[in-house]
């Protein structure tokens, strides 16, 4: 859900007025009919068909690569045989209608990240798909690992005009960092045309009308980000950049004890302050923050990883060995091969 290439934005291509970036091409209902049409239940017809996604194109699949260059509209998914976690659910959600199976779009509530882009703050959500599996309660949940995995997310269902303007907002801020801000600024109004109860879509509207130097504008945006969704952590971290920058230290404080408040149960922005302080040579702060992640969600690689990459800043070998052991014991299969590279290799420095 992030990493931009800026190079391959060449490729994002303004949609026509009125034209809806999740519409079908025209060959995906026959893909799916194909190799769903043996399958009899909706776990079958949902495996068989993440399956496909996923199989290499000489075996009949689509042979889909996760990338996370831009985000798609479903026929340039279909056309590259790649897209984010938004375009490939978006995709995969228009294939089972395709065959008459109820789908909807879901928030991941225990994946996300943060991170920093210049003097902005970036939440970045995982999107998924969710179809009802037939039983009473029980849904399947598609998340594009690739995997089927049935009640092992937390997901809340998000509405459809919510996910039409996370797509806008999306490439706003792609665009954005393509150096085309007239196009991001297009993205980013039309986001709060088709949702204005988005604090994500106000959040990146302000950040557009900062980069190109409208910081009164871009105050009331995250203004209004904030009205709609107090918890909007990324916002108030916005709000408090732009204030500093201004030397409203005061008010820039103040904004951010709101969002250490907001924020200081999610063990991902824990883990995002510990990667800053590790870059910043605070070892002190970065070892409390990354603790604290793992406190709130010990079965994530990627906290104990930091933690390791702590310890070795620190000098200390066999604190990182350890760290990396609980990656591993936390990876999935395909990880632990890397995990075992890096151990071995800890080990051998110490020998």
């Amino acid at each position: 859900m992030r990493r931009i290439l800026l190079a391959f934005l060449i490729g994002i291509t303004s949609l026509a007025a009125g034209e809806d970036p999740f519409a079908p091409p025209p060959d995906l209902q026959v893909f799916a009919r194909k190799h769903t049409l043996n399958q009899v239940s909706t776990p079958a017809k949902t495996a068989a068909l993440l399956k496909a996604f996923f199989a290499p194109v000489e075996e009949g699949g689509l042979g889909m690569v996760y990338d996370d260059e831009y985000t798609r509209t479903v026929k340039e998914a279909w056309r590259d045989r790649k897209a984010n976690c938004l375009s490939l659910t978006a995709l995969y959600i228009a294939a089972c209608k395709t065959i008459n199976l109820e789908a909807r779009f879901g928030e991941s509530l225990r994946i996300s990240r943060w991170r920093r882009v210049g003097s902005t703050i970036r939440y970045e959500r995982h999107v998924v798909a969710v179809v009802p599996s037939g039983n009473i309660g029980q849904e399947l949940i598609a998340d594009f690992l690739p995997e089927m995995r049935r009640g092992s997310q937390m997901v809340a269902i998000l509405d459809p005009k919510r996910v039409l303007a996370l797509f806008h907002s999306n490439r706003a801020v792609e665009l954005l960092e393509g150096l085309r801000p007239d196009e991001a600024m297009a993205e980013a109004r039309l986001s709060i045309e088709v949702d204005p109860t988005s604090g994500v879509g106000w959040n990146i509207l302000g950040v557009v009308q900062r980069e190109q130097g409208l910081n009164q504008d871009a105050e009331t945006s995250f203004r209004k980000a904030l009205a709609v969704d107090p918890q909007d952590g990324s916002a108030c971290g916005n709000m408090e950049t732009l204030l500093r920058a201004e030397g409203r230290i005061e008010e820039a404080q103040a904004y951010r004890e709101r969002g250490l408040e907001v924020r200081k149960h999610d063990p991902y922005f824990n883990a995002f302050l510990a990667e800053e302080a590790l870059s910043n040579s605070d070892w002190g702060e970065a070892s409390k923050r990354i603790k604290m992640a793992i406190r709130l969600l010990p079965q994530e690689p990627d906290f104990h990883l930091i933690q390791a990459r702590i310890f070795l800043a620190e000098g200390k070998t066999k604190n990182a060995i350890k760290a990396l052991e609980n990656a591993k014991r936390w990876a999935g299969p395909e990880e632990q091969t890397r995990f075992d590279t890096k151990i071995s290799l800890l080990k051998g420095k110490q020998d």
